[in-house]
């Protein structure tokens, strides 16, 4: 497919920042999962953050599991997102470890474990304020007590998940909560558990800043380890690069126009009022790219002269008045994904992945981006 819109990634710069988290949880004594789920079964994601040196993979689909080793990453692998029963005997076959909360999933997962005469390990989630998954914390040695009967199960740790669903910040006390439950679920099942897991990415400030509490021992990054960023502040983390992927669409209109629409205005094709305010002409630009394709709530130029002021379906709609003149139709411009974006376009089938950021262009007139054909 001749695309004019691709998704950009600098293996390079992911495998630094992988190999820096790492360091800073070698020096801890943490373990590191690289969530790759972003990447959606690319194995180029994978590999690069394998040549980083993460101890394990971590994604949330079984499709993209699949996809990895049928691409050839030979790696431990830990699905994030709670299986489902029916999906039991796949889990087990594909993934070494499996996050879970309810008792009738993992008895789904004993029983696949039995007939493919392979153990299965879990990571028992408990919920401690985000109010996504997890067992409440009174009710984990229940859990535990039914779970002690599965010969073909072993609780390899216990762990939560903060930030992505209540926005709750990770804090040294909610983590101190989690290392207590281990040491009594330890108590309770007769030997130590590998994993006291301290959640993602919004875990890492902890860590520059020395606060992680003694017992935590494991934690899943994939928003930091793809952007090098906060997730709770956006802010860039030191040391971690921001610019491992990059959006490109090339212009297919550039024209002077109105800032104000000229008519009724009513409901848009995706059933929103939007509103604009008249700054009279503008330098509008086009781009071949759009809802579809990518989530604009969180992109942006990278070109800070350009802004984006909306988009359709099929169309991104960009003010370039502060750069009048500098860019023509069929010139690419450069966009920054956040996790959503990056996501989107990951998955959209009209954007190209290019494993090589830079490959194949030449800069030109003050670092706009031209194609070397």
């Amino acid at each position: 497919m001749n695309s004019s819109a691709s998704l950009y990634f600098d293996s390079r710069k992911l495998t630094d920042n992988v190999r820096r988290i790492k360091a800073l949880c070698r020096q801890q004594g943490v373990t590191l999962a690289a969530v790759v789920k972003a990447g959606c079964g690319w194995t180029d994601v994978a590999r690069a953050a394998l040549d980083g040196d993460c101890d394990m993979l971590a994604d949330s689909r079984l499709h993209n599991l699949e996809q990895l080793a049928h691409g050839g990453i030979d790696a431990a692998t830990m699905l994030l997102r709670l299986p489902a029963p029916s999906q039991a005997e796949a889990v087990v076959r594909l993934c070494e470890i499996s996050l879970n909360s309810e008792y009738d999933s993992i008895h789904a997962l004993h029983a696949a474990a039995h007939r493919l005469g392979r153990k299965h390990r879990v990571l028992l989630m408990v919920e401690l304020g985000d109010r996504r998954e997890g067992v409440a914390a009174q009710q984990l040695p229940q859990l535990i007590e039914r779970i002690k009967a599965l010969p073909m199960i072993e609780v390899a740790g216990i762990g939560t998940n903060l930030g992505c669903l209540g926005g709750i910040r990770t804090t040294p006390e909610k983590l101190t909560e989690l290392v207590e439950l281990a040491r009594a679920s330890e108590r309770q099942l007769g030997y130590p558990l590998q994993y006291v897991s301290g959640g993602n990415s919004g875990t890492l400030p902890l860590l520059l800043e020395g606060r992680l509490p003694a017992g935590i021992n494991h934690i899943r990054v994939g928003f930091s380890m793809l952007l090098g960023r906060n997730p709770f502040t956006d802010e860039p983390l030191p040391g971690l690069h921001t610019d491992v992927f990059e959006l490109e669409a090339e212009l297919i209109e550039v024209q002077t126009k109105s800032s104000l629409p000229d008519g009724e205005i009513v409901l848009d094709a995706f059933g929103h009022v939007p509103v604009f305010e008249d700054l009279g002409d503008q330098v509008r630009g086009i781009l071949s790219l759009g809802r579809l394709d990518t989530d604009l709530a969180t992109l942006k130029a990278k070109d800070s002269g350009i802004e984006i002021i909306g988009a359709s379906s099929d169309h991104l709609v960009l003010d370039m008045t502060s750069v009048r003149g500098a860019y023509a139709v069929g010139d690419k411009v450069r966009l920054v994904p956040g996790y959503g974006a990056l996501v989107q376009a990951m998955l959209s089938p009209y954007v190209t992945k290019r494993p090589d950021l830079n490959a194949g262009w030449r800069r030109e007139r003050g670092g706009l981006l031209r194609m070397v054909r």
